[in-house]
This record gives structure tokens, C-alpha cells and sequence, in this order.
């Protein structure tokens, strides 16, 4: 088991757990946390690479991976909700990242050699970055902090750990070389999270069957709950319509006041209605973490054992 692996998973394991507190005490997870976890994370890398003396071109990516933490973390956006600002440093620290990103490339293909299996998989560190923001902007990650926390985890475990005898499932020998470099540690922590995540409607349905409130599908989505003693952290799923129907919606929109909504409810004599939690993602992104480590990827071992 290598002192590395250990180290990244009391690290991860320890910001993970703060955040989980403050998800759930305020849906909330305040950036210098994140901060923090990634520039751990880059400085175990550092130390790892002058101790086991990795070759040098790894610095690059290190470098790539640092300046586009720093890029996404400090200053103001590049978008806004009023569209794009150029922002001459920033974008001049996107410039430095790309030409650094690019060299391990571009110096082994000069010289003719193949790059090595662990600058491969290194390379997924500063390149996963940009996938984050890319699925945080196409809404495939509904919350700020779960990219940003996918982000800082990426660098604090950017290749697969040596955590021997773990994980419990692991990959096909055939293919393992491809999919370290193509799926990577981080990619595999999300998959778990959300597998857990999907524990969530069967909790709802076994809360709901207990309260006698077995009406579907809002059974495996949501609760119901008092108007008068409205849940702080909670979506509402019933409204009344500009045609004054009183209407069900399985998905309401994730912003907005529901103080209008509540009075209109009120005034029609409804005084309990369908809610949908707003669950603290950490939480099983904190469990997806440690099953990571121990058990591998859960979806995938699954899908082995049905085929």
C-alpha cells in the first residue's frame, strides 16, 4: 500500500467530511475549502514527483493543472450571466496552461518516443478541469460546489492509487491500461456518488409508505409537508396555475422565491403539499470517495457481474 494513496485519502476523506457538514447545515460549501483541498493536492503531487523522481516533464502538467485551478478559483469569470468579458490575465494564464499542457507531446513526439502510461494518466489532471466547467455549463453538474469539488479531487488524486489489496473490484487486465488513461480516479469517485444517490427515492418511498403517502411518482421524488412550517431546504411541487388550477410539477425549477406560490396555495385552502429535498450532494460524494478506494467502481463491477 503506498504511503501516497494513504496520505490523498485522509486528505480527501477529511475536506470531504467538512463539507458534508456544511452541505447539510447549509446547502452550502464555501470556496476556500476547495481552495484548500487543491492546493494540497498539487503539493503532494510536487513531493511525489521529486521523490520518486518522475520524469520531468510531468512539471508541465503539474504547471498546466496548477494555472487552471488558479484561473477557476481567483478573479471574476470569464462568463457571466451577461455573457462573455475578455480578461486579459486570465485568459493569459489559459495560454500559459495550454502551451504547458501541450509540451509532454510535443517533446516526445520530436524525439520520437511514446509518452509513458504514468503521463498519460497524468495528463487527465489538468484536462478533467476543463471537463468540469464544461459539464457544470451544460448543467450535467446542477451545483457549483460538485464541480469545484470534482475539480480539487481530480488533483489530489490524479492517477489511480496503489491501495493493495484495494480496490475489491478491479479491472480487467485487458483493458486496464486504456481505461486508467480514459476514465479517470476522479470520473470513478462521481460515478459511486451517484450510484449512492440513487438510494434516495427508495428512502422517499419508505418515508412516504410509513406516512400513508403512497401516491406516484411524487412518492419516490419527494414528501409531503406543512405550508405553515415550510422546509428550509426543500422544493416546492405543487402550485396553482395562471389558469387557477392547482397543478403538480415533478420537477420544479431550482431557483426563485416560493413565497408567491405558497400564498396562492394557502388561499385555496391547501395547507400540505408535495416537496422535493434539496439533497446534499457531498454527502454521497463523500461516500463515492471512500468506495473509490476500497471497492473500485461500483457501476461498472456491477454490470461485470450481470453480463
Amino acid at each position: 500500500m503506498d504511503g501516497f494513496a494513504v496520505t490523498r485519502l485522509v486528505i480527501g476523506a477529511g475536506f470531504l467530511l467538512v463539507a458534508a457538514a456544511a452541505d447539510v447545515r447549509t446547502r452550502r460549501v464555501p470556496d476556500p475549502l476547495w481552495i484548500g483541498l487543491g492546493s494540497i493536492g498539487l503539493v503532494v503531487l510536487a513531493v511525489e514527483l521529486i521523490q520518486d523522481q518522475i520524469e520531468a516533464d510531468a512539471w508541465a502538467l503539474l504547471g498546466s493543472a496548477g494555472l487552471l485551478f488558479s484561473a477557476i478559483f481567483y478573479g471574476d469569470p470569464l462568463f457571466e450571466e451577461d455573457g462573455f468579458h475578455a480578461r486579459p490575465l486570465r485568459l493569459l494564464l489559459f495560454l500559459v496552461a495550454a502551451v504547458l499542457f501541450a509540451y509532454p507531446a510535443v517533446q516526445h513526439s520530436a524525439s520520437g518516443a511514446s509518452l509513458s502510461q504514468g503521463l498519460l494518466e497524468l495528463y487527465s489532471m489538468p484536462a478533467m478541469i476543463l471537463v468540469y466547467q464544461l459539464f457544470y455549463r451544460a448543467r450535467i453538474l446542477h451545483g457549483g460546489a460538485d464541480a469545484k469539488a470534482l475539480i480539487t479531487l481530480g488533483l489530489l488524486v490524479p492517477t489511480y492509487p496503489d491501495m493493495a489489496p484495494f480496490p475489491l473490484m478491479t479491472l480487467d487486465p485487458r483493458v486496464e491500461t486504456f481505461w486508467r488513461v480514459t476514465f479517470p480516479f476522479s470520473l470513478v469517485v462521481w460515478v459511486d456518488a451517484a450510484v449512492l444517490f440513487l438510494a434516495v427515492p427508495l428512502g422517499l418511498l419508505l418515508l412516504n409508505a410509513a406516512r400513508g403517502n403512497l401516491a406516484f411518482p411524487q412518492a419516490l421524488l419527494g414528501y409531503r409537508a406543512r405550508l405553515d412550517s415550510f422546509p428550509p431546504h426543500a422544493w416546492l411541487m405543487e402550485k396553482i396555475s395562471a389558469r387557477g388550477d392547482h397543478v403538480l410539477v415533478l420537477f420544479p425549477r431550482r431557483d426563485g422565491n416560493p413565497t408567491q406560490d405558497l400564498d396562492q396555495l394557502r388561499a385555496a385552502g391547501i395547507d400540505r403539499a408535495w416537496v422535493t429535498p434539496q439533497i446534499p450532494f457531498m454527502v454521497p460524494l463523500g461516500g463515492g470517495f471512500l468506495l473509490a478506494f476500497f471497492v473500485g467502481n461500483v457501476l461498472l463491477g456491477f454490470l461485470r457481474l450481470v453480463t
